[in-house]
């Protein structure tokens, strides 16, 4: 997926404490201006593009120091996954740079996510 590598790559990573000194959440528009992203803005700039533009249903998948999100696919797509609401989501991980989709960061693969909608 198109979006899933554009938002790995578009900005460099820096957490919001080395970037600002402080925990800020971006709008997703404000991802590109300021050139740096932590998981967390990674991860609703990239739900953001994959609701609005192709209308695909995405949870967050909290962790204690992580944040990713997982698709719910219309065709079947293999891969690490979770199950919620009776669905399949497909892992896809903005912050995992070059991950394709459905792979989780391996220390998260075993873990179990809290999921935010």
């Amino acid at each position: 997926m198109l979006f899933l590598h554009f938002v790995q790559y578009a900005t460099g990573y820096k957490t919001d404490l080395e970037q600002f000194g402080y925990q800020k959440l971006f709008f997703p528009e404000e991802d590109l201006h300021y050139g740096y992203t932590d998981c967390a803005d990674r991860a609703i700039f990239f739900s953001y593009l994959v609701k609005n533009l192709l209308g695909l249903k995405v949870i967050g998948l909290e962790y204690p120091d992580h944040l990713s999100t997982a698709v719910e696919f219309t065709t079947e797509v293999s891969g690490d996954y979770v199950m919620y609401g009776n669905e399949k989501h497909i892992i896809c991980d903005p912050t995992y740079i070059g991950a394709p989709i459905g792979e989780a960061m391996p220390k998260y693969l075993h873990m179990t996510a809290k999921v935010a909608k």
